[in-house]
């Protein structure tokens, strides 16, 4: 049987929020005074339950809460570059096509396509049953029920302003080089004509740089669509507090069906706060405050995990989700030495010091003590194990302080005699700052010192592409499972802040490698080899600092239905409900 939607004012949740905060403030001042041991005692579970206790849930029934300790800049797709931007905005906008549940291409907007033999003549044949978001700016353009179905018009227009720069997006080097010309044939006809042949195309479709939206509401509100964004997905914009929450509501006019052929989404809406504090965070999730948590802080986390990553009591009764990422931890440096992070960095131009630096981390140990398991160290290369292509015969970095000290020798620093201090910059996160601790006293072993730099995290993402640090921290998720999309990373013509290549490496080798690989005549097995000359290339010249690969662990409430996880991290709230 269906469920039943009633419309639910986001209002009351803002109300209820005021209790959730003091009771969550309650138990946090009460684990701090008496010690965050009274998780393992059992003391504090019984001081979450009281507050729970003085709960209404009623406003919340139907909302998906979850929070995002890290912010959101614009819920623009054209600049959506980040995890907290990529689950945001993958609930108000589709692209032409998607994943499927088994990480293979399915249709979305588009119902079906058609492709040339030579791979350069893409062919889409719309829906024509997907309706925008109703909102103000259609009304403004004249459209008297405050909205209008996507036609071929739309996607020729999205898919421009990712690359022509009219949206100054961080995806333009997703098409540039890549797409000759797009055009709408009819209002459901879109073709898109590649200068070259393209493999991965399809794929890169699925990214935010690809979903629709419409040209009334860029216009309407232009700077400022980021804050009041107009798509076609599940859930439509209701309201952004800065720093505090972001509200979605469900989409009446959404065009996906379940198997019954009921509407999707069955949820009333998605509520995501911006609790800065992971252990406010993870206590806030113990008396029911959020539906769903990605991590919990390295001091709590003793206590709810065993060695084997399975729940302890009293936690045994949540959903726990665990997959191994398509994503790769790493701190990257600055080869430009015409940029401002690299003029002085010794890191730019002593391959030797970068080399000892990747030598003198013991990722294992790491693994272990500080991420509770929750990674895999990088051994072979930086590709993910779970990712197509992936080979142990591609080298690696093992530890070795012997051998740090040797290169550190060699690039002029006998034992770091004579190298000054280096700062490595990251976001604030309680995760990542234990983890570049944890390396910090690593490097000191050897004789490296560095200076720990952490500010917030879209301040740092923005310094990452301007080329203003020498050395940071960062990540790379896999917008799609294939090897292209990271090994585009180490492309010349991809060098930021135009593309993803942050260090700013140029290789020819790499350049002429890259290109072989992305033929559609070329097969896998043939390709996969391609990359891995890349990878072997890339781990020579040490452009990062490999750390781990990430597993993702996924906590939710126990009435949560619907949710999956899989190697790409996305969050998929279509079809989840809450019982």
């Amino acid at each position: 049987m269906l469920q039943k939607h009633t419309d639910i004012h986001f209002g009351q949740v803002a109300e209820q929020r005021t209790l959730k905060t003091w009771c969550s403030d309650f138990v946090l001042s009460t684990a701090q005074r008496y010690g965050l041991a009274l998780i393992a005692c059992g003391v504090l579970m019984s001081v979450v339950s009281s507050c729970v206790q003085q709960r209404d849930h009623t406003a919340d029934q139907h909302i998906f809460r979850y929070n995002e300790p890290n912010g959101i800049q614009s819920l623009d797709p054209a600049v959506a570059s980040y995890q907290a931007a990529l689950w945001s905005t993958s609930q108000l906008y589709n692209g032409l096509v998607e994943l499927d549940s088994n990480l293979s291409i399915a249709p979305c907007i588009a119902r079906s396509w058609d492709v040339d033999e030579q791979g350069l003549q893409w062919t889409f044949h719309l829906r024509s049953d997907v309706w925008f978001h109703p909102d103000t700016c259609f009304v403004a353009a004249g459209f008297a029920k405050g909205t209008r179905t996507v036609k071929a018009s739309d996607v020729v227009f999205s898919l421009k302003r990712v690359y022509d720069g009219s949206a100054v997006s961080t995806g333009a080097w997703v098409y540039r080089d890549r797409v000759e010309d797009i055009v709408a044939i009819d209002d459901s006809t879109v073709r898109i004509t590649l200068a070259k042949p393209f493999a991965p195309f399809l794929a890169v479709l699925t990214m935010p740089y690809g979903y629709i939206v419409p040209h009334e509401a860029i216009t309407f509100y232009g700077a400022d669509f980021g804050r009041h964004p107009i798509g076609t997905g599940p859930f439509r914009f209701s309201k952004w507090v800065p720093d505090v929450a972001l509200e979605l509501q469900r989409n009446p006019l959404y065009f996906k069906r379940n198997k019954e052929g009921g509407r999707l989404p069955y949820l009333q809406g998605v509520r995501i706060t911006f609790l800065r504090d992971t252990k406010s965070e993870f206590l806030e999730f113990l008396h029911d405050g959020y539906d769903l948590i990605t991590s919990i802080d390295g001091e709590f986390a003793p206590s709810v995990y065993d060695a084997q990553g399975k729940l302890l009591p009293p936690y045994q009764h949540y959903q726990l989700f665990r997959a191994p990422a398509q994503s790769v931890e790493y701190y990257g440096m600055l080869l430009d030495t015409t940029l401002p992070g690299a003029k002085q960095s010794p890191l730019a131009t002593k391959r030797y010091l970068r080399q000892a630096l990747n030598y003198a981390i013991d990722r294992h140990r790491i693994v272990s003590y500080v991420l509770h398991g929750k990674g895999i160290p990088t051994r072979h290369g930086f590709l993910p194990p779970s990712l197509p292509g992936y080979s142990e015969s591609v080298g690696g970095y093992g530890f070795d302080p012997d051998k740090a000290r040797q290169l550190l020798a060699q690039a002029g620093y006998p034992n770091g005699k004579g190298l000054p201090t280096l700062v490595l910059q990251l976001g604030h996160n309680p995760r990542t700052t234990s983890v570049a601790e944890a390396v910090q006293e690593q490097w000191k072993d050897v004789g490296v010192n560095v200076t720990l730099r952490l500010v917030d995290f879209p301040q740092h993402l923005k310094q990452v592409r301007s080329g203003e640090l020498p050395m940071w921290r960062t990540s790379w998720i896999g917008d799609y499972p294939d090897p292209e999309n990271f090994l585009a990373l180490f492309v010349s013509a991809n060098r930021s802040p135009e593309g993803p290549n942050t260090t700013h490496l140029v290789s020819r080798r790499l350049d002429s490698l890259y290109a072989k690989a992305l033929l559609p005549s070329v097969p896998d097995s043939i390709r996969f080899g391609l990359y891995q000359q890349m990878e072997e290339e890339i781990v020579d010249q040490s452009p990062w600092i490999f750390l781990y690969h990430d597993v993702m662990v996924r906590l939710a409430q126990p009435n949560i239905r619907g949710l999956t996880i899989d190697g790409t991290g996305r969050l998929i709230l279509e079809s989840v409900s809450k019982h």
